[in-house]
């Protein structure tokens, strides 16, 4: 009778117990199955400790002892905590609040080039406590957001960036002339508003810097290079040294000597071409992988609202044949969109693409992001055509 006696009064302590699991259990498979917070791992962390927490102090209320040794428990636990977040808080708050901060200001996203003291790189993840960008190394680092927050930040917008270049010419040659290539060079790199400006007037040679907006700025490091390349062929076209009056060689040459190339002469038939490579894609693989993924996610949530646009619209429209043929192919674009879930929902839960793992894994990875992409874009170019074409026909 005193074992039955016992197991009652312990059945409430059992019960909030049970469903703590349970509510952990649905939460873990919410976060799994459902993406929720699927980008901030800390946040799905932070939702289930509190639901332990929680959890713990009602079985602690629900035990059948007395409240002299419920508040013995408690205070225990209590200290256990408090000096668990005291020992990490210095670190963990301070990035957090960083992390906070990043979000309200949102200096940067997926993909962008960024800055920050002698760290450049493209962003592969924005967490709540840590950013981690791609090196020009091709490296993956590490920055925590109290670093972002605390040091002047340098962000490259999609929009374009000014790029330039110095170079040191002797006073002997003419600054029109010496301008003038220099534009030419810019030109050829494809830079807008290009500029020359003379930076600084040395004791033996004179300092120009040239620079003009780079549009596509997914071409960065290569448009850097190129650009110097093009100042020094077109300069050397012109017949213009790249070298400091102070220059001396121990070659004894003659006074009419020029430092210049010699002119390189093609071969019939034995022409080589240089292979043209596109660097930002080996460097910066895992950053535009990321970026192009969010960019899927973010078009992909906004076909339901683009949708129902165009059906409120529809109702304005008076042609009824014309009506029909929209709202047919609404229906249709809507399938192709519901099958699309799926497979945006499974590669949400499947492994981060910035992850390291094996070569035929992440294959298999980006043959799914490009398809998904694909018909993504396919699914947009139809709403767009569909917008358009009511704006020809709404008065």
């Amino acid at each position: 009778m005193t074992s039955n006696m016992a197991l009652e009064d312990f059945t409430a302590s059992i019960i909030t117990l049970i469903v703590t699991i349970l509510l952990i259990l649905v939460l873990t498979y919410l976060f799994r199955k459902k993406s929720l917070f699927y980008r901030e791992k800390i946040v799905q962390e932070i939702t289930i400790f509190l639901v332990m927490l929680l959890g713990i102090i009602f079985t602690i209320f629900t035990l059948p002892i007395s409240a002299e040794d419920k508040n013995i428990i408690l205070t225990f636990l209590g200290i256990i905590i408090g000096a668990a977040i005291t020992f990490a808080s210095t670190t963990f708050v301070a990035n957090a609040m960083s992390g906070v901060m990043l979000r309200l200001i949102n200096p940067f996203e997926l993909g962008d080039f960024i800055k920050i003291n002698d760290t450049f790189g493209r962003v592969t993840e924005i967490n709540f406590l840590h950013t981690q960008i791609q090196s020009i190394d091709r490296d993956l680092i590490t920055i925590p957001n109290r670093t972002l927050i605390s040091f002047p930040l340098k962000t490259i917008r999609s929009s374009g960036t000014i790029i330039t270049t110095s170079v040191s010419l002797g006073y002997n040659i003419s600054r029109s002339n010496i301008e003038k290539n220099l534009l030419l060079a810019a030109e050829k790199t494809g830079l807008e508003n290009p500029f020359v400006h003379v930076t600084k007037l040395g004791d033996f040679s004179v300092t120009y810097k040239v620079g003009g907006l780079l549009r596509d700025v997914e071409g960065i490091i290569t448009a850097r290079s190129d650009f110097k390349k093009n100042v020094m062929d077109t300069l050397h076209e012109a017949d213009i040294e790249i070298v400091s009056p102070t220059f001396m060689n121990q070659k004894v040459f003659s006074q009419d000597y020029v430092c210049l190339p010699p002119e390189e002469k093609e071969i019939i038939g034995q022409k080589q071409e240089i292979p043209e490579v596109k660097t930002e894609e080996i460097i910066f693989d895992k950053a535009i992988e990321a970026r192009n993924l969010n960019q899927i996610y973010k078009s992909v949530e906004q076909f339901p609202a683009r949708r129902k646009a165009i059906e409120e619209k529809l109702r304005d429209l008076q042609e009824e044949r014309a009506q029909n043929r929209i709202k047919d192919e609404l229906t249709l674009l809507e399938q192709e969109e519901a099958e699309l879930k799926p497979e945006i929902q499974e590669l949400k839960t499947g492994p981060d693409i910035t992850a390291d793992m094996e070569e035929e894994d992440r294959g298999s990875i980006i043959n799914t992001i490009k398809d998904i992409e694909n018909r993504a874009s396919e699914i947009d170019s139809g709403l767009k055509r569909l917008e358009k074409r009511l704006e020809r026909l709404l008065p």
